[in-house]
C-alpha cells in the first residue's frame, strides 16, 4: 500500500491515529489501544497498526520489557501523518469519495458514543457545536484564511498537556471550494 491517502483514511487506521494523538506524549502501546478503542478486534487493531509503522505513520518512541516480552510505545509521526493536497490530487474521485465517507463515518461515530456518554452520566449540558457558513474570499484571502486556521488548530494542538484531567476536544473542519 503505498497511497498515503489510503493509509491514513481508513476507519481503524483514523482510530489509532486519533487515539495516539490523545496520548502523543507518552504514547500507547498496542494493548493500551485495544483498551480505549473498543470496537475493533484485538487482531485487526495490530494488523493496522503494522500497516501505520511501516508507512512510517507512527513511530516506536520506546521499548519496555515485560516479563519476557519487549513492549512497543508508539506515538504519531505528525509530519508523515499529514496529507497534502498533491498526495489528495493523486486518489481518483471514487477513493476522495471513500475518504469521505470513511472520514464523516468516524465523527459521526464518535458523536454517538459522546451523546451515549453524556446519557450514562446524566449530563444535561451538550457542549457540542455546528457551524456552517459560506465565505466569500478571494484566493489570496482564501489561502490566508486556510493558513491562519491551520495556524490556530496547530498553536492548540501543540500545547503541552500531561494533564490527563483535561479533555479533549475533536475539532473537525471540512472545506469545500466553489468553482
Amino acid at each position: 500500500m503505498t497511497n498515503k491517502a489510503e493509509i491514513l483514511m481508513h476507519p481503524v487506521r483514523l482510530k489509532i491515529a486519533q487515539a495516539l494523538m490523545r496520548n502523543k506524549e507518552k504514547g500507547l502501546t498496542p494493548l493500551e489501544m485495544v483498551k480505549i478503542i473498543k470496537d475493533v478486534p484485538q487482531a485487526t487493531l495490530y494488523r493496522h497498526i503494522q500497516v501505520l509503522h511501516d508507512a512510517g505513520v507512527i513511530k516506536i518512541i520506546k521499548e519496555k520489557k515485560v516479563r519476557s516480552v519487549s513492549e512497543k510505545y508508539y506515538t504519531l509521526n505528525e509530519e508523515a501523518a499529514r496529507l497534502n493536497s498533491e498526495e489528495l490530487k493523486k486518489s481518483s474521485d471514487e477513493e476522495k469519495l471513500n475518504y469521505v465517507s470513511n472520514y464523516q463515518l468516524t465523527l459521526l461515530t464518535q458523536y454517538q458514543s459522546y451523546l451515549s456518554t453524556l446519557k450514562q452520566k446524566n449530563c444535561t449540558e451538550d457542549r457540542s457545536t455546528f457551524s456552517l457558513v459560506e465565505l466569500k474570499l478571494g484566493e489570496q484571502d482564501f489561502e490566508n484564511f486556510q493558513q491562519d486556521l491551520n495556524d490556530l488548530m496547530l498553536k492548540y494542538y501543540k500545547r503541552n498537556t500531561n494533564n490527563p484531567d483535561v479533555p479533549a476536544h475533536t475539532i473537525a473542519v471540512t472545506i469545500i471550494p466553489e468553482i
